[in-house]
């Protein structure tokens, strides 16, 4: 997985907990809607980055509990 994404998906996580894959969605969703499809698939990448962070038993979701 790019390193960067990796890096903002967990920062995603920590600071939305269980929201994070879809606030992820919400963005790409919102991308799509004004025709930048190009961030809409990053957005969507990242939403799965995020599904492999909470994945993780070192997840930062749990760090900050």
């Amino acid at each position: 997985m790019n390193n960067g994404l990796n890096l903002f998906a967990e920062a995603l996580v920590f600071v939305h907990g269980t929201a994070a894959e879809s606030e992820a969605a919400r963005h790409a969703l919102l991308c799509e809607k004004m025709g930048d499809l190009e961030t809409a698939a990053t957005w969507r990448h990242l939403q799965g980055a995020v599904r492999q962070v909470k994945k993780n038993p070192f997840c930062p979701e749990r760090r900050a509990a």
